[in-house]
Formats: structure tokens, C-alpha cells, sequence
């Protein structure tokens, strides 16, 4: 049956086409997001609104083949790409390229290549580069054409009207892959992007999080610091203090001139004990002093063996180097603690302090003294302080001690 007047059929038969997409492409943008089944269901419908205004002679039965020929083109298009892409199997994809090239092939030979009908394949192209790479691609991509140029076959009946198209839709599909391909590409960069921004932010956090981790350290080492500075600087001068107190009281009854040079000593030893506290306020410095004056500092920390009757003795071995302040400060404080354990504990009548400047790179300090040594080493929390200076610092410590045979400190310290 032939039309007179085919625009109010071929009018409702696009809008009825247009709704049952438009439900259909609600439901898949609720499920996957629809923007690409969009793009693949505007091309078809574009095909169609070319091909309805191109057909010369139409008939209501081939009209009717064809919208749900596109139908089914449409929504396998949509469903079935979706079910391929989740599947990610080679036999499943085959099958759906197998079905929609016969489907768009008998849509394409129904519309007898009016209106550029061929354009409905190309979104195949893209389907082809998502689903699959390498010699897949090329081989979908080859069926794509062969269908294509068997519809074109049947409905001319001649070769020789194949070929004046078949580069232009051989052209097409390049274009496709190549889009497709550059969307993916922007795609992955973005999603690159998206993890490595996420990965930032983690590392971010962790940053954060290791900085607390520093800060609360170094509040810890501060502390441990300030414990060090007390206990090796104001302990070390009240002990001093508190023999000589104790000197005086023992021997006032018998010896008044005696008692009061103790007296005199501790006194003294109360105001360089005083001048440490305000150095030590004044952040525990010690990098005014040159190397010529390393000699007096040590012997300053030795005075109080010879306020409690211990020879002590004082060697230099080589020649002196260059020292930086802190290295300085650990030396002094070495020589105080050694000398507050030997007048407090030992009971030595001689006390050594040996630096060593030959090597190279390194001072080893040597402490001993002929007191009554130990049967085993506690430490108390001046050597912790002290270990803890010396090891800050990548130096080593050796202790050794024996009953009746004094004590023996071996240290290694670095010049810088």
C-alpha cells in the first residue's frame, strides 16, 4: 500500500520512537549514568530523521520493520553494550556486535541508503574501542563493513554502488575509534588525576599526622634536655656543695680554719652554680667558647676533685682541633658528671681525664680512676644523660668496671 501523504505518518511514528527512548535512556541515566547511551541513541534517531526524509516510495509495512528494527537496534545498543562492559567477555561482546551489525545492516538495506543511512553503524566504532583492543578492534570494525556492504549489495543489486560510499563510511568509523580513543584518554587522565589528588590528600594527612608525631618528639627531647641540663649543671654544683657543707661539719669541732674553707668552697661553687642556672636559661650555650679555652673549661669541671682530697689529672694527646659548640657543651658536661660520680662514690685518691686528638675524624676520651669501682653498672640518670648526649651526637660509650679496680669510661665523640 503506497502513502499519498507520508509526513503525519512519518511525524508520529518519530515521536512515538522519541518517547520509548526517552524512557528508556531515563532508566539507564538512573542506572549507569546514560551519557554515551544518549550519544548513541541521538546518532540512530538522526540516521532516521534522514532516511524517513529521503525514502522515495515508502510503504506502512516496511516503515513499521523499520521503527522496531530501531528499537531493537537502540536498546540492545544501550542494554547490551552495558551487559558486555560489565562482563568484560570475549564471547559476549561477539554475540553483540554479531546482532547489531545484522540489525543495522537490515535497517540500512529497508532504507534503500536514503539520507546517508550507514550513519547508524558508526557509534559501533566506539562500542568496538571500549569493549576491546588490538586485532579484536580491526576485526569488529571489519564486520561493521561488511555488513554495511552487503545491504548496500542487496538493495542495488550492483557492486558498482558500493564503492563510491565505502569510503566514506570507512572514513567514519576512523573518525569514531580515534574520538572514542581520545575520550578514553581524557578519561583515564582524569581519573589519574582523581587518585593521585586522593593520594595527596592521604599523604597530606599522614604529613600532618608526622608532624604532631615530630612535634610532640621533640617537646619529649626538649624535656629530656632540660632533665639533662638540671642534673648535670645544678646537680652536679649541690653536690659539690653539699660535700663541702658536709666537710665542714665533720671537721669544725677540731679544725675551725679548715671547716671554713669548705665553707668558702661551697660558697663559691653556690655562685658558679648560679652563673650555670642563667647560662642555661640563656638556652644552655655553649658556642662562645674557642678552642683555646677548651683547657680551661675542663679543668674548671675538675676543681671539686681537689676540694675532697682526689688527685686529679688533666692530658692532652696530639694536637687539639677545632670543636663545635655542642660538642664542647658534651665534653664539659662528661667531665662534670665523671667527676661529681667519682668525689661522690669512688673513694679515689686519683682521677684521670684523657682527650685524644690523633685521628682523623674522631676524639676518644678517656676517664678512669683508682677508687673502689662496682660489681655491676646501674646507671643512675646522670650516665642515662650522658649516653643519651654522647649517642645524639654518633658517638660511643664504654663502661667498664670492677670491684676494687676504679672505673673506666672509654668515649668516642665526632669533632662536628
Amino acid at each position: 500500500m503506497r502513502i499519498a501523504n507520508k509526513q503525519p505518518i512519518l511525524k508520529s511514528i518519530i515521536i512515538s520512537i522519541m518517547v520509548n527512548l526517552d524512557n528508556k535512556t531515563k532508566v539507564r541515566k538512573i542506572n549507569t549514568g546514560g551519557t554515551a547511551d544518549l550519544a548513541f541513541a541521538i546518532v540512530v534517531l538522526a540516521s532516521y530523521f534522514a532516511m524517513f526524509s529521503a525514502l522515495k516510495n515508502p510503504n506502512i509495512f516496511r516503515l513499521i520493520v523499520m521503527v522496531l528494527l530501531g528499537i531493537a537496534y537502540i536498546s540492545i545498543g544501550i542494554y547490551g553494550y552495558s551487559f558486555c562492559l560489565n562482563k568484560k567477555q570475549n564471547r559476549f561482546i561477539i554475540l553483540y556486535f554479531f546482532i547489531q551489525v545484522i540489525l543495522g545492516s537490515l535497517i540500512v538495506f529497508l532504507g534503500e541508503g536514503s539520507g546517508f543511512s550507514a550513519i547508524l553503524l558508526l557509534p559501533l566504532a566506539g562500542h568496538a574501542v571500549v569493549l576491546t583492543s588490538g586485532y579484536w578492534l580491526y576485526f569488529l570494525n571489519g564486520m561493521i563493513v561488511l555488513g554495511y556492504v552487503f545491504a548496500v549489495r542487496a538493495y542495488s543489486s550492483s557492486w558498482a554502488d558500493v564503492m563510491p560510499s565505502l569510503p566514506a563510511i570507512i572514513a567514519g568509523l576512523i573518525y569514531i575509534m580515534i574520538f572514542t580513543q581520545m575520550a578514553l584518554d581524557e578519561e583515564d587522565s582524569r581519573k589519574k588525576a582523581e587518585k593521585l589528588y586522593d593520594e595527596l590528600e592521604v599523604a597530606n594527612i599522614r604529613l600532618l599526622k608526622y608532624a604532631n608525631e615530630i612535634e610532640e618528639m621533640a617537646t619529649i627531647q626538649e624535656r629530656n634536655r632540660l632533665a639533662r641540663e638540671i642534673h648535670d649543671g645544678l646537680g652536679h654544683y649541690l653536690t659539690t656543695i653539699l660535700i663541702q657543707l658536709q666537710a665542714a661539719e665533720a671537721i669544725l669541732p677540731t679544725d675551725k680554719e679548715k671547716a671554713m674553707d669548705s665553707i668558702r668552697k661551697a660558697r663559691s661553687q653556690s655562685k658558679l652554680a648560679l652563673i650555670d642556672v642563667r647560662q642555661s636559661v640563656s638556652a644552655f650555650r655553649f658556642d662562645n667558647l674557642d678552642p683555646e679555652e677548651v683547657d680551661q673549661m675542663i679543668e674548671r669541671a675538675l676543681k671539686p676533685c681537689e676540694w675532697v682530697g682526689i688527685h686529679s689529672t688533666y692530658q692532652v694527646i696530639g694536637e687539639k682541633k677545632p670543636l663545635s659548640g655542642i660538642i664542647l657543651s658534651t665534653l664539659f658536661r662528661i667531665a662534670q658528671e665523671t667527676v661529681n660520680n667519682t668525689c661522690k662514690y669512688s673513694g679515689a685518691k686519683n682521677f684521670l681525664f684523657s682527650v685524644n686528638y690523633e685521628l682523623e675524624d674522631k676524639m676518644r676520651i678517656a676517664i678512669s680512676d683508682d677508687g673502689i669501682g662496682a660489681e655491676s653498672i646501674t646507671g643512675g640518670y646522670g650516665l642515662i644523660g650522658l649516653k643519651e648526649r654522647i649517642e645524639l651526637l654518633n658517638g660511643t660509650l664504654q663502661i667498664n668496671a670492677n670491684n676494687g679496680d676504679g672505673f673506666k669510661l672509654e668515649i668516642v665523640l665526632p669533632y662536628e
